[in-house]
C-alpha cells in the first residue's frame, strides 16, 4: 500500500509541478475535456475499468477474509490454543492418547501468574447420534463436548442464546442452535445419546449459539450440530477416570486481542511440554490466517481473470490517445510553429489524460464498490453451497485506496507513452492536416542500421529488462557481469533523452542558455546515474564519430561503450526501435527458455516462443519483406504453435512442462494478437465476395463496400479494437467451454460408479449388517439391489511406503477403502490404467476381489490435485508409475504406531471422475480391519432399483437409523454441479466487465470517425447517398469490426478449449467421452456484445447521417 501510494504522490506532484511550471499549456490540455461531453463520458467510461476491476478483486477478497475472520472469532470465543496428544511425534493405540488431569493440573499450577494465559480447560470429545424422542428426529453426527462449566469463565463461559450464563451437572445438555435445528429441541426436552448402540438420556438445559463451548469444534465445516455436557457425566458413560482427551487454553485478553500473544503462548506452552507426548496447536491464530490466505487466493483469482479486461483496458487508452491526437494534430503543429517544444506538447496530453484518468478512477473505485456488492450477492444467490458460507460485503480504506492508485498508475503510464508518442509530428503536415511524411532512412534494410536499432533499444532500456532477468535467472558466476551492466543500463535511458534535449545537441543546433533537464531529479534514488548521464552527454554532444559497423556490435557487447555512441550519433537519423526492440525481446525469449527447463515452466517456454516469434517479425519487416506475407505467415506458425503444444506433440523436444492458470492468460494474449493480424492483413480479401453479393443487395451495396473497405485504411486503429473484443470473448468463450466440459468430465454420472446412495454411519455405533438394520427399524428395503459395506483409515491415520519396481519411492499418507465383495461384484468404475496381465477392468476389479493383497489406485494419487490444501503430506506417485500396462508395485500400509505392516500389490489405476466420492487406495474389507485396526470409519453404498426416488429413500434411511446419515449420489453431483455453475455464472459476469472497454471503444471510434469524415460524408451525399445509406455505411462498418473481433474470440476460444480436452492429461482421463460446445453460452454472449456495440454505433450513425452537405463539404 505504502508503494503505490507513493507513486500516485510522485505522479500527482509531477502534474502540480507542471501545472506550476507550464501553466498554459497545463489549461490548454485541461480544457479540451468539456468541449466534447459525450466523447468524454465515453473515455471516462473506457478508462475506469482498471479501476473496477482492482476496486472488485480486493473487495471480494476482503469480504471473503473478513467473512471467514468474523466467524472464526464467533466460533473459538476466547478459546486460543489447544493441547492434544502428538499422534505423528508419539503415536498411540487411540485408547491410549489421553491426558491426565493431574498434568493438566500442574500446568495450571505453573501458569497460575503468567501474563499471557489466563486459564486451562480439560475437555472430553465424542461424535454420537442424538434423537429427540419428541420429534422423532435425529442428527447422526453431532459433537458433544465434556468439560466443568464452572470453571469456563476465564474462556466466556457457556452462554445461551439470550447471553446468560449456564452450568451443567447431572444428565443435564446444551444444545447449540445447529443442532436444535436439525432436531427440533427445545429447553426441557429428553434427547437420547445412543453410544455403541446403547441409548443415553439427557435434558436440554438450554440452546446456545455456536461456539466452541457448544460443540462447534469443525470450523472448516458448513454445518455444527453439536453440545456440551458435564464433564463428569461423559467421563462416566465413557468409562474414563483422571484423563481428558485434550486442554484448551485462553491467553490474556478478549476475543481478538489474545491472538497477538499466541506465538508467545505457544512457545511458553512448549518449553513445558517439550519431552512429553502432547504438543500446542494455536488454534486461532491458524483458523485466522487460514481465513487471510483464502481472502488473497479470491483476490489473486479475480485479479487472473481480471487481465484480459486490463489488457484491453491499456489498448483502450492507447487507441483513445491515438484518436486524439490525430484530433488535435492542426493545433498541436500551430503550438509547435509558435515556439513550443515537444515536452510542452506531452505536458499538454498529460494534463488531459491525468484529467480523463482521476475521472475515471474516481468513478471506477464508485462503480467498483457497487459491483462488489453486487458480485457478493451473486455468490450468496449461486455459490453459497460450494462456498460454504454465506458471505457479508466488507471493502477496507486500504483496499480501496491501493484500488484507486493503481488505476490512477496503469492509466498514468499508458497515457505517458501516448503522450511521447503524440508529439513526435512533422509542423508542416500538422498545420495542414496532412499524413506524416515517411522518413527515408539512408540505413534501412542494411545491417549496420539493425546494429544501430540493436544498439539505440539496449541502451534505451534494452539493457535494464536482460540484465534484471539475467541476474534472476543465471548462475552466481555471471552475477559480476550483469551487476555492471544494469548499472550501466541504468543510464542508457538518460542518454537517450539527453541526446535528443538541447543540452545533448552539437553545438550548431544547440541554443546558448538552455538548461539542462530537471525532472529525472524527481527520482531521488537515480540521481547519481542522471548525473553520469550528465556528463557523457556534454563530453559527447560536439563529436560525430564516423562509426564502424563493428563498433557498433562492440557497443552492443560492452555498455560503456554503447552509452558513448549513442551519446554521439546523428540526432535526426531514423532508428528501427521495432528491429531494435526485437533482440532485446529474443534475448528475453533466451532467458525465458533457461527458465523454463530448469523450472519445467511450460508458461516461460510459451512466452520464449511468442517473443522469438515477435523478433521475427520484426526483422522480416526491418529487411524489407513484403509485410502481409511475413505477418500473416508468422501469425499462422504461432497459432499452430499454441494449437500443437498443449496436445504434447512437442514433448519429445522439450519434455514434461508444467503450466497453470497463467497460461490462461498467455495463450489469450498471443493468440488474439495473432489472429487480429491475419484479420487486419487479409480483411480485404472480403471484397471481391462482398461486391458479387452487394450484386443483390441492390441499393445498400455502397454502404457495404465502404463498411469493409474504410476500417482497412486505419489498420492500428482497427486492428486494436479487434483485439479487444476478442480478448474479452475469448476469456468468456473459453471459461465457459472449459467450465462446461470439466463439470461434463469430472461431474458425470460415473462418478457414482453404478451406486445410488451413500450412508454414513456413526463410528461408536457401527452395524455389520445394514439390511437386517433397516427392516428392523421398518424401512422399506425393497429399492436394494445391492448394498456394499466399506470400512475406511483416512488420511492422517495411515503411513504407506512405495516399494517400486525402480526401488524404494516416497512415503506419505492417503485415505485408505476397504471394500466387500459386493463393490467389486456391482461397480462400474472405468480404470484408466491396467497393469501387465490384466485384459479388461473386469478382470482387474476380480483379482482384488479374490487376493487382500492387490489393490486399485485412485487417479488423484499421481496428479497431487489435492495435495496443496491438505494438512497431511499426502503421497504422491511418480505419474511414470502407472503408464499404460505397468508393471505391479508394491504399496506398505503402515498403522502409525503400531508394528502392523500390509504389504499390497497396485494392479489398476482408477479413472478421474471416481476421484469424486472414491478418492482412497481401494483394497478388500478385511484388509482395512487388519491393517488400520483402531480406523473405526464405517460407510455403506447402495444401488437401488430403477424408479426410486433417491431422496425419499436416503431419507428414510436416517429417520429410520438414527447413527446413520444417508445421502443421495445425485443430489450431491447436482449440489456440486450448482456450484460449478454459480461460480461459473459469477466469473462470466467479472470478466463480461471487459465488454464495456470493447462498447467504448466501438462508441469512440464511431464518434471520431464522424468528426474525421465530415467531408467525405458530404462527398457521398453530393454524388446520391441518402442519409439511410450513410447511417447503414456507419453501422455496417462498426458491425464488420465488431463481428470480427467476436468470431475471432469465439473461434480461438472453443478450439483452443478442443485442444484441451483432447490431449495431454485431460485427454485421457475424457477419452471416450464427447467435447461439448456451450451453445448457448456461447450466443447469448456473443449476442450481447454485437447487440451492445450495435447499440454505441446507433447514435454517431444517426450523427453522420444528419450531417448538411454544403457545409460537410467546406468543412476543414
Amino acid at each position: 500500500a505504502v508503494v503505490v501510494v507513493a507513486i500516485t504522490a510522485v505522479i500527482l506532484a509531477l502534474l502540480a509541478w507542471v501545472a506550476f511550471r507550464n501553466p498554459v499549456m497545463f489549461k490548454t490540455g485541461l480544457r479540451n475535456i468539456p468541449r466534447r461531453r459525450a466523447q468524454t463520458t465515453l473515455i471516462i467510461f473506457g478508462l475506469m475499468l482498471a479501476t473496477v476491476i482492482m476496486t472488485v478483486a480486493f473487495g471480494t477478497g476482503d469480504t471473503v477474509s473478513s467473512t471467514v475472520t468474523e466467524d472464526i472469532y464467533d466460533l473459538t470465543g476466547e478459546t486460543d490454543m489447544l493441547i492434544v496428544w502428538d499422534e505423528e511425534g508419539s503415536p498411540r493405540p487411540e485408547d491410549e492418547r489421553v491426558i491426565p488431569l493431574e498434568e493438566v493440573a500442574a500446568w495450571e499450577q505453573r501458569f497460575a501468574s503468567d501474563p499471557d494465559i489466563d486459564g486451562f480447560l480439560p475437555i472430553l470429545l465424542e461424535t454420537l447420534p442424538v434423537i429427540n424422542t419428541a420429534t422423532g428426529l435425529n442428527e447422526a453426527g453431532a459433537t458433544i463436548v465434556a468439560y466443568d462449566t464452572n470453571a469456563a469463565a476465564p474462556f466466556g463461559s457457556l452462554r445461551d442464546l439470550d447471553g446468560n450464563v449456564v452450568t451443567l451437572s447431572g444428565n443435564e445438555i446444551v444444545v447449540n442452535e445447529d443442532l436444535a435445528g436439525e432436531i427440533d429441541a427445545e429447553v426441557g426436552q429428553t434427547l437420547v445419546l445412543l453410544l455403541g448402540g446403547y441409548p443415553v438420556e439427557v435434558v436440554v438445559a438450554a440452546i446456545a449459539p455456536n461456539s466452541f463451548l457448544s460443540g462447534t469444534f469443525d470450523i472448516g465445516a458448513t454445518e455444527h450440530p453439536g453440545g456440551t455436557v458435564s464433564f463428569d457425566f461423559l467421563s462416566e458413560i465413557l468409562e474414563l477416570d483422571g484423563v481428558a482427551y485434550a486442554v484448551v487454553v485462553t491467553n490474556a485478553g478478549g476475543v481478538r486481542d489474545g491472538l497477538d500473544r499466541s506465538d508467545v503462548v505457544e512457545e511458553k506452552l512448549n518449553r513445558v511440554i517439550d519431552g512429553t507426548p502432547y504438543e500446542v496447536q494455536p488454534l486461532k491464530k491458524d483458523a485466522i490466517e487460514i481465513a487471510k490466505l483464502f481472502g488473497s487466493v479470491f483476490t489473486t483469482i479475480f485479479i487472473i481473470f481480471g487481465l484480459f479486461s486490463i489488457a484491453a483496458g491499456i489498448l483502450l487508452i492507447f487507441l483513445i490517445f491515438i484518436m486524439l491526437a490525430a484530433e488535435r494534430k492542426p493545433e498541436m503543429g500551430m503550438a509547435r510553429a509558435v515556439g513550443a517544444k515537444r515536452r510542452h506538447l506531452v505536458e499538454s496530453f498529460l494534463a488531459e489524460g491525468m484529467g480523463y484518468d482521476l475521472g475515471a478512477a474516481i468513478v471506477g473505485l464508485v462503480a467498483g464498490v457497487f459491483v462488489t456488492f453486487g458480485m457478493v450477492g451473486l455468490i450468496n444467490a449461486f455459490a453459497e453451497a460450494g462456498l460454504g458460507l454465506e458471505l457479508r460485503t466488507n471493502l477496507t480504506p486500504r483496499s480501496l485506496i491501493i484500488a484507486f492508485c493503481l488505476g490512477v498508475i496503469s492509466t498514468f503510464i499508458v497515457i505517458f507513452f501516448a503522450a511521447v508518442r503524440a508529439s513526435r509530428l512533422n509542423i508542416v503536415a500538422a498545420i495542414r492536416d496532412l499524413p506524416e511524411p515517411i522518413v527515408t532512412n539512408p540505413e534501412a534494410a542494411t545491417w549496420r542500421g539493425y546494429a544501430r536499432a540493436v544498439l539505440n533499444a539496449a541502451v534505451a532500456g534494452g539493457a535494464i529488462a536482460v540484465s534484471v532477468f539475467a541476474l534472476y535467472r543465471l548462475p552466481n558466476d555471471f552475477v559480476p557481469l550483469f551487476v555492471v551492466a544494469l548499472l550501466f543500463g541504468l543510464v542508457g535511458p538518460y542518454v537517450r533523452v539527453l541526446r535528443q534535449h538541447n543540452f545533448g545537441a552539437p553545438r550548431h543546433e544547440r541554443i546558448e542558455g538552455g538548461g539542462i533537464p530537471l525532472w529525472p531529479f524527481w527520482l531521488v534514488p537515480l540521481i547519481p546515474f542522471y548525473l553520469v548521464a550528465l556528463l557523457i552527454a556534454r563530453i559527447m554532444r560536439d563529436r560525430n564519430p564516423r562509426v564502424s559497423l563493428g563498433l557498433i556490435v562492440l557497443g552492443i557487447l560492452l555498455p560503456p561503450i554503447g552509452l558513448l555512441l549513442v551519446a554521439a550519433q546523428d540526432r535526426d537519423r531514423p532508428i528501427a526501435w521495432g528491429a531494435g526492440f526485437g533482440v532485446v525481446g529474443l534475448a528475453l525469449a533466451a532467458l525465458f527458455m533457461e527458465w523454463a527447463f530448469s523450472s519445467d515452466s511450460y508458461f516461460f517456454f510459451a512466452g520464449g516462443v511468442s517473443l522469438a516469434f515477435g523478433w521475427a517479425a520484426f526483422t522480416l519487416r526491418y529487411f524489407r519483406a513484403q509485410e502481409r506475407i511475413s505477418f500473416t505467415v508468422l501469425a499462422g506458425l504461432l497459432l499452430a504453435f499454441w494449437y500443437v503444444a498443449p496436445a504434447g506433440t512437442l514433448d519429445f523436444i522439450i519434455g514434461d512442462l508444467e503450466g497453470g492458470p497463467e497460461l490462461f492468460f498467455l495463450s489469450g494474449i498471443v493468440m488474439v494478437a495473432c489472429g487480429t493480424f491475419l484479420i487486419v492483413y487479409n480483411a480485404d480479401i472480403l471484397l471481391p465476395p462482398v461486391a458479387t453479393v452487394g450484386a443483390r443487395l441492390g441499393r445498400i451495396v455502397p454502404a457495404v463496400k465502404t463498411a469493409v473497405a474504410y476500417p482497412l485504411t486505419a489498420r492500428m486503429r482497427t486492428g486494436m479494437t479487434i483485439m479487444m473484443i476478442g480478448l474479452i470473448t475469448f476469456s468468456l468463450v473459453m471459461f465457459s467451454t472449459v467450465n462446461d466440459n470439466f463439470t461434463n468430465i469430472f461431474l458425470s454420472d460415473d462418478a457414482k460408479g453404478g451406486f445410488d446412495t451413500i450412508v454414513f454411519v456413526n463410528s461408536n455405533n457401527r452395524t455389520d449388517d445394514l439390511v437386517a438394520a433397516l427392516e428392523e427399524s421398518g424401512v422399506d428395503t425393497a429399492p436394494i439391489v445391492a448394498v456394499s459395506e466399506q470400512r475406511i483409515a483416512f488420511a492422517g491415520e495411515t503411513e504407506i511406503f512405495v516399494d517400486a519396481p525402480s526401488g524404494p519411492g516416497v512415503a506419505g499418507t492417503f485415505t485408505v477403502i476397504g471394500a466387500d465383495a459386493a463393490f467389486f461384484a456391482t461397480n462400474e468404475f472405468e480404470l484408466k490404467r491396467r497393469a501387465a496381465g490384466y485384459g479388461s477392468d473386469e478382470e482387474v476389479w476380480a483379482a482384488v476381489a479374490n487376493d487382500p493383497t492387490l489393490a486399485v489406485i485412485p487417479g488423484e494419487l499421481t496428479d497431487a490435485a489435492g495435495a496443496e490444501f491438505s494438512e497431511f503430506a499426502l503421497l504422491i506417485l511418480d505419474p511414470a508409475l502407472v503408464g499404460e500396462g505397468f508393471e505391479p508395485f508394491t504399496l506398505h500400509l503402515h498403522a502409525p504406531g503400531t508394528d502392523l505392516n500390509t504389504p499390497v500389490t497396485v494392479i489398476g489405476q482408477m479413472d478421474d471422475p471416481g476421484d469424486i466420492f472414491w478418492n482412497g487406495i481401494i483394497v478388500q474389507r478385511d484388509t482395512v480391519v487388519a491393517a488400520f485396526p483402531d480406523s473405526d470409519s464405517q460407510r455403506f453404498v447402495i444401488k437401488t432399483r430403477d424408479g426410486t426416488d433417491q431422496e425419499a429413500f436416503a431419507k428414510s434411511i436416517e429417520s429410520g437409523l438414527a447413527q446413520a446419515s444417508a445421502e443421495s449420489f445425485q443430489k450431491l453431483l447436482d449440489d456440486q454441479r450448482a456450484a460449478s455453475q454459480g461460480f461459473l455464472l459469477l466469473f462470466q459476469g467479472f470478466m463480461g466487465l471487459g465488454l464495456i472497454i470493447g462498447i467504448a471503444a466501438l462508441g469512440v471510434i464511431a464518434f471520431r470517425a464522424v468528426v474525421e469524415r465530415r467531408q467525405q460524408i458530404g462527398m457521398l451525399r453530393a454524388i446520391g447517398y441518402q442519409r439511410s445509406m450513410v447511417a447503414l455505411s456507419f453501422i455496417f462498418e462498426s458491425s464488420f469490426v465488431a463481428l470480427s473481433g467476436i468470431v475471432l474470440g469465439a473461434v480461438l476460444g472453443v478450439s483452443l478449449s478442443w485442444v484441451l480436452f483432447t490431449s495431454g492429461g485431460i485427454g485421457e482421463a475424457s477419452e471416450g467421452g464427447s467435447f461439448i460446445v456451450p451453445w448457448l453460452q456461447l450466443i447469448v454472449i456473443c449476442g450481447i456484445a454485437f447487440g451492445a456495440s450495435m447499440i454505441m454505433t446507433w447514435f454517431p450513425a444517426q450523427s453522420a447521417s444528419r450531417v448538411a452537405v454544403a457545409e460537410a463539404l467546406r468543412y476543414e
